[in-house]
């Protein structure tokens, strides 16, 4: 059975019949809360606490993650159009293993040439990492390195790509009901290509705070910042892409799984590299996302099929 890049008419759902002025609302009440939450967390107790502090942070951290489908249900609802252009169905099970395969394999070429254009030192033994973390966890994560030896490599990977997978898709899912679920469907009239960037903007503008912090790009609060926009932009661009062609935002929350859990992990393997230029997160990754962003609009991929278009105007 071969894989159509192309969305098909049968994927193609209207969004639910709102007046224009509702639905102008509903986007600002989205937003609203989208931001509002996010920003008073990452910006309260995030902020006070630190980044490194611990699990209480880690939690907070989720949290932030499903504020988009927080603010999503509260547009639905002032909406009161329903949930038709959402997603919620299976789709096309191809794009999933795509969704699930693509972002770590397009993670570990840019992890390769990290290593191969010296921004990066190789270290398949995990050690270069203990420095990175809290002294207090260091001592039993040296412990652990000693006791997998050679098989760590192994063993981050496939754990990052089965049980990291299943656990990080539920926090994913969090976003994605939101950005691509809510959003995308309504800047849908920007046009194919325009409503995927401004989405992206958009993406990127709500992480600021968290990033200026140090997630991500420590060290670089303003660099980072914008590096994160970019990033954002890229991937809405591969995840609406995504979303159109699946026509389920299981397969956006798969490819958004698979960066946070399996691509990131790969960090482990060059920890020396700066983010800013090394990895996914860095100039390498971020220029071989742009080479697929342009494949996909070559392609004629991003375009979005008449039925769509005409719905979403």
């Amino acid at each position: 059975m071969r894989m159509s890049l192309e969305p098909t008419q049968s994927r193609s759902e209207p969004l639910p019949v709102v007046d224009e002025f509702r639905a102008r609302c509903g986007l600002g009440v989205y937003l609203a809360v989208t931001f509002g939450l996010a920003w008073l967390i990452e910006l309260g107790p995030v902020r006070m606490m630190g980044l490194k502090s611990g699990a209480a942070v880690v939690l907070l951290m989720v949290g932030v993650m499903f504020c988009p489908t927080i603010g999503a249900l509260a547009a639905r609802w002032y909406e009161r159009g329903g949930y038709t252009d959402a997603g919620l169905r299976w789709g096309n099970g191809w794009y999933h293993l795509l969704a699930w395969l693509g972002p770590f394999l397009v993670a570990l070429l840019a992890t390769i040439l990290t290593v191969l254009l010296g921004a990066g030192t190789l270290d398949l033994t995990g050690h270069g990492m203990l420095e990175k973390l809290p002294e207090a966890q260091q001592a039993a994560a040296r412990a652990q390195l000693q006791a997998v030896g050679p098989w760590f490599p192994l063993l981050v990977i496939v754990g990052a790509l089965t049980q990291g997978m299943i656990i990080t898709s539920v926090a994913t899912f969090g976003e994605e009901f939101g950005w691509r679920g809510y959003l995308q469907p309504r800047l849908e009239h920007l046009g194919p290509v325009r409503s995927l960037v401004v989405v992206g903007l958009i993406w990127g503008i709500w992480h600021v705070p968290v990033i200026a912090q140090g997630h991500n790009y420590p060290g670089y609060p303003v660099l980072g910042s914008v590096a994160m926009v970019i990033f954002c932009v890229l991937l809405s661009i591969i995840f609406g892409w995504l979303f159109r062609a699946s026509g389920s935002v299981l397969a956006p929350t798969l490819a958004h799984a698979s960066l946070n859990s399996p691509a990131a992990s790969l960090i482990v393997f060059a920890p020396d590299a700066n983010p800013l230029v090394g990895h996914i997160i860095g100039v390498i990754g971020m220029a071989l996302l742009a080479a697929v962003c342009v494949w996909l609009w070559r392609s004629g991929s991003l375009t979005a099929n008449r039925a769509t278009a005409e719905a979403l105007t």
